[in-house]
């Protein structure tokens, strides 16, 4: 026993001193923003270990025996794993009346849960874990017992040391005991449970699940554009008013198309979105609060939402992206800014190239309101 306790603190100080190496002073560490539990990326790993086993029944002494095992598992979320593994070789068992070792084959399957404990206090992407372990399984030994039963319950407790190399690779070594019935070792008749304890070493390979990469466009130009032209006409719009009454006859009509342009670009932003999408992005959500707001504020105003699409790819699917996209910002106003459907109108305009002279920005929702 005292040889395994002496092999897991030379690992452990071995663990230690190579994380020593990559030591980094704070004031050259890289900056790196406080890491959300959201962010999780859960993943699939493949856990190949091998070790020693030493059996902790009465009569047994140093009877360490090399073990194999396999785990195939789940890193579901920051903080819970849980794992399948067999293991197995062989095991010994020493008889005190004939004082004689004897050997026997034996295997165990198991089910475990893992709780990452570093990641229960602050969640990290930290090259080195620790987990504590506890999980239920079955035996099957090749001893003989007076029952003929080759099999029994097993109840494991123990934990892992894990240090993430690399994206895809880590290794760990692993102290456990196991926990099971006299049956386990052929001596029913001493009416105590048999336990032994195993030290393992192991590689895991870890396979992430692919994440979708969402391409967003950059519309801050286009938005600044388009925010100068309405303070420009917003502009003109206030000359006119402020004429003097021997020119206003001579200007209504001017006023009335200026006011009418303001608002369906000025007051009623346009809402782009990305390519073959009709979700509406965190950025241009604040377009649709600016719709909102207007239509809040002038109770007695109705808007008409025409979706359009731009002109490359298939004419039926960009009259459906078209029409998706106008419902998109009109199921946000109801929903989300609870404007009376009444209001609403929406049209679908399918592909065009007349909204905004680039391609790309005639992916968009134009409001007007009247």
């Amino acid at each position: 026993m005292k040889k395994i306790f002496a092999i897991a603190i030379a690992a452990v100080m071995t663990a230690s001193t190579a994380s020593a190496q990559f030591y980094v002073a704070p004031s050259q560490r890289e900056v790196k923003p406080k890491a959300d539990p959201k962010d999780f990326n859960p993943s699939w790993f493949v856990n190949p270990q091998v070790g020693i086993q030493l059996p902790n029944t009465p009569g047994m002494g140093d009877l360490v025996k090399p073990v194999i095992s396999l785990n195939v598992g789940r890193n579901i979320t920051h903080i819970a794993s849980a794992r399948i593994g067999i293991e197995g070789a062989n095991s010994q068992v020493y008889n005190e009346f004939t004082s004689k070792q004897r050997t026997f084959k034996y295997f165990t399957t198991s089910a475990d849960a893992m709780v990452n404990i570093c990641n229960c206090f602050n969640y990290a992407e930290r090259p080195i874990n620790f987990f504590l372990i506890a999980g239920v399984g079955l035996n099957w030994s090749g001893m003989e017992t007076t029952n003929s039963s080759h099999f029994s319950p097993n109840v494991r407790l123990g934990g892992l040391l894990e240090w993430r190399t690399s994206k895809n690779f880590a290794l760990n070594l692993e102290y456990r005991a196991d926990n099971t019935n006299d049956q386990f070792n052929g001596r029913l008749e001493s009416g105590t449970h048999d336990w032994y304890t195993s030290l393992l070493f192991g590689i895991s390979l870890v396979l992430p699940d692919a994440k979708p990469i969402i391409q967003k466009e950059d519309n801050s130009a286009e938005i600044a554009a388009l925010n100068d032209q309405i303070n420009r006409l917003r502009a003109e719009n206030a000359e006119l008013r402020n004429r003097k009454p021997e020119v206003v006859t001579k200007t209504v009509e001017v006023e009335k198309k200026v006011t009418e342009k303001v608002e369906r670009i000025a007051v009623l932003p346009y809402v782009f979105f990305d390519c073959a999408k009709t979700n509406i992005n965190k950025q241009q959500a604040a377009n649709v609060k600016a719709i909102a707001d207007y239509l809040k504020s002038n109770k007695d105003t109705k808007v008409t939402i025409t979706g359009y699409a731009s002109p490359e790819g298939n004419p039926e699917i960009n009259q459906k992206l078209s029409e998706e996209r106008a419902k998109s910002v009109a199921k946000m106003l109801v929903e989300k800014y609870g404007i009376d459907e009444d209001r609403i109108t929406t049209a679908a305009g399918g592909a065009t190239s007349d909204i905004l002279p680039e391609a790309d920005l005639n992916r968009v929702c134009v409001s007007v309101a009247k």
